[in-house]
């Protein structure tokens, strides 16, 4: 059986999330998996009110 390990990378917007997430995966020969924040019906409405929508917005992407 082989082992296979998970990377969550987590920070603010802006930071290089998505840049560390694609050289990881070049260098660790491993397979990408985005969030499909564009999908999220909460996440305009988050970034007019944040305190508002954070667990809406937050509750979509862990489904």
């Amino acid at each position: 059986v082989k082992n296979l390990y998970y990377v969550a990378i987590e920070g603010v917007i802006g930071v290089g999330k998505t840049s560390l997430a694609h050289l990881l995966e070049e260098r660790l020969n491993a397979k990408l998996v985005m969030e499909k924040f564009d999908e999220n019906p909460f996440l305009a409405e988050f970034y007019l009110d944040p305190e508002r929508y954070a667990f809406q917005t937050q509750l979509f992407f862990l489904l």
